[in-house]
C-alpha cells in the first residue's frame, strides 16, 4: 500500500514475522492499538514473509530479534519489500547490535526493554522517519558514518607513485633521511609525501605503515 509521510490519514498495513505463534499473535494484537495500522497479517518462515511483501505490499514490517538469520534476514525483507519500514523488535540496545541492524537497511527498531504502550508509540514514531534511542547509540552511529566517509576520502585519493614508493620503504624500516638519498630527493619532500601517505590510509604513525604493508604483503602471498 503506498502512501506518503504527509498523509497520515492512510490505514497502513502490516505483517509480524516470528516463529513463535504466541508472539505473533500477541503482536499483531498490540499493532491493531496503532491507529494508523488497519491490517497486520503473520509470516512464521522467510519465504511466507517475502511472499507477503510481494503480494500485499504491506507498509510495516515487524521481525522478531530472535527469527533466524538476524539482520541478513532483515537486509532480505528491506530488499524484497522496496517502501516497507523494517523494523526490528526485542533489540539489546548495545553498540555492536544496533550497528548490526542500522547497517542491514531497518527503518528502526525496539529495545528489549520496551513496554507494550511503548511498543504502540515507537512504531508511531518510527512510522514518521524518527527512532529514539540513548545518547550513546548515537554517538557510535555518528562515528561509524564519520568513518564511513574516512574510507571514501581515502578510496577516492589513491597513492601517487611516488607515494606508494616511500610507502614500501617506511614499511622497509628506512628513515625519512635514507629515504631521501634512496629516491634523490629533499628531506622535505620526503616529510611532505609521508604526511600525505599518512592521512590517505588513516595512520598516524610510521609503526602503523610497516603493519600496513607486512599485512598487505601477507595477503597477497596468500593469493
Amino acid at each position: 500500500m503506498q502512501h506518503t509521510d504527509t498523509d497520515m490519514s492512510v490505514m497502513l498495513d502490516a505483517v509480524v514475522i516470528s516463529e513463535v505463534r504466541f508472539l505473533r499473535d500477541c503482536l499483531a494484537e498490540i499493532m491493531i492499538r496503532v491507529p494508523q495500522i488497519g491490517v497486520c497479517r503473520q509470516a512464521a518462515t522467510l519465504d511466507q514473509a517475502i511472499e507477503l511483501l510481494e503480494t500485499a505490499q504491506p507498509d510495516i514490517v515487524l521481525q522478531d530479534v530472535a527469527f533466524p538469520g538476524g539482520p541478513e534476514t532483515a537486509s532480505r525483507l528491506c530488499a524484497a519489500g522496496h517502501h516497507a519500514r523494517v523494523i526490528v523488535l526485542g533489540v539489546c540496545e548495545t553498540e555492536e547490535n544496533v550497528l548490526a541492524w542500522a547497517e542491514a537497511g531497518i527503518a528502526g527498531y525496539i529495545p528489549n526493554t520496551a513496554s507494550v504502550d511503548d511498543l504502540v508509540a515507537l512504531i508511531e514514531q518510527i512510522e514518521r522517519g524518527e527512532q529514539p534511542c540513548s545518547s550513546r547509540i548515537a554517538g557510535s552511529l555518528l562515528r561509524r558514518v564519520a568513518t564511513s566517509k574516512q574510507v571514501a576520502l581515502q578510496e577516492s585519493s589513491p597513492l601517487t607513485l611516488r607515494e606508494r614508493e616511500i610507502l614500501h620503504l617506511v614499511g622497509a624500516g628506512l628513515c625519512n633521511k635514507d629515504i631521501a638519498r634512496r629516491l634523490g630527493i629533499s628531506l622535505g619532500t620526503t616529510k611532505t609525501h609521508v604526511h600525505n601517505l599518512l592521512g590517505k590510509l588513516n595512520l598516524q604513525r610510521r609503526a602503523e605503515v610497516m603493519t600496513h604493508v607486512h599485512k598487505a604483503e601477507h595477503r597477497t602471498a596468500l593469493r
